[in-house]
């Protein structure tokens, strides 16, 4: 059966789906790195399985508005426009990566990305007081707050939430539940139906999505879109998929039930979408291989440039401090 998409509907799937595909072979560069021992300290945190959420999510975006990410952050990171060969410097701590070689918590302000948070859940009011800045000046303008499930039982989320409620804020607060924060599946932490169901305590609407859909995401968030720019006020998201590798890249996982790992890959999201093209004929299998070779090209690229680039240099480690 062929497809009734019109070209901009299929151009649109297409690159959904070479979004996704690019944040994963991102990921996967940057945890080949560590193994190599080209790259040391705090083991890399992976999205795989849940590229949809962060590719879906910033497709309903426009310029000028923010997103504040987690420690899982590449994904939303590379979604938003951000250079692979730009991010993979940062985390080879380069100088030619975007904060200098100096941090992984990549920022680029132009492209309405605020560095990733280190600490659960602490980007979270952060993008609440962005929020707050862009009503004051009157944008129509949105942030957009990624968090995982384990930081929905914080404190500083059910703070910023209760504010974006009585502040009517352009805040869509976006949970990524993965089924585990670190080790503790979500159905020991969160004993109500559902994550998005606490949003009636605080008066905002909440919604659950198919997080392995990523068209699903996109038509959820921009409905949250749509209703915090008109001036209708925040939206709690939670958005259900699946981590398929470990809490961080060295994390066998082995307090995951058997079969439950290989299950969550069948769930797939690339291979979701890649499957439904192919069932509309929209794309067959040597075109998905020239897109997937496509995307190997540029990551491989992406990893030359960041091993060439310099490191800081000494003195610069005290330069770029803010308070």
């Amino acid at each position: 059966m062929t497809h009734s998409l019109t070209k901009a509907d299929v151009d649109e799937r297409v690159a959904l789906l070479r979004t996704m595909l690019l944040i994963r072979a991102v990921e996967n560069a940057w945890a080949d790195a560590y193994f190599a021992e080209e790259i040391t300290g705090i083991p890399p945190s992976l999205s795989t399985g849940q590229e949809a959420i962060a590719t879906g999510a910033c497709a309903a975006l426009a310029d000028g508005d923010f997103v504040f990410t987690t420690h899982r952050g590449q994904a939303p990171q590379i979604a938003r426009g951000l250079e692979p060969r730009r991010v993979l410097a940062e985390l080879y701590c380069r100088r030619d990566g975007y904060n200098k070689g100096k941090s992984y918590h990549v920022t680029d302000v132009s492209r309405g990305v605020i560095g990733m948070g280190g600490v659960v859940p602490a980007q979270i009011p952060v993008a609440g007081g962005m929020a707050v800045a862009q009503k004051m000046r009157g944008t129509d303008r949105v942030s957009v707050a990624f968090f995982g499930d384990g930081a929905s039982n914080e404190g500083a989320f059910h703070e910023t939430a209760n504010l974006a409620a009585m502040w009517t804020l352009p805040l869509i607060l976006l949970c990524e539940n993965n089924g585990y924060c670190i080790t503790q599946p979500v159905a020991d932490a969160v004993k109500a139906p559902s994550i998005a169901s606490r949003a009636a305590a605080y008066g905002l609407p909440g919604v659950c999505v198919d997080g392995n859909d990523v068209l699903a995401v996109r038509e959820a968030i921009t409905a949250a879109v749509a209703r915090a720019r008109t001036g209708g006020g925040a939206t709690l998201v939670e958005a259900r998929s699946e981590r398929v590798a470990g809490h961080l890249c060295h994390d066998r996982q082995g307090y995951r039930p058997a079969g439950e790992i290989d299950a969550a890959r069948g769930r797939c999201p690339i291979e979701r979408l890649r499957g439904a093209l192919a069932a509309a004929q929209i794309l067959e299998a040597d075109a998905y291989a020239r897109l997937e070779a496509e995307v190997a090209a540029e990551v491989a690229d992406a990893v030359a440039f960041a091993r060439a680039s310099p490191f800081p240099a000494t003195h610069e480690a005290c330069e770029d401090l803010w308070a």
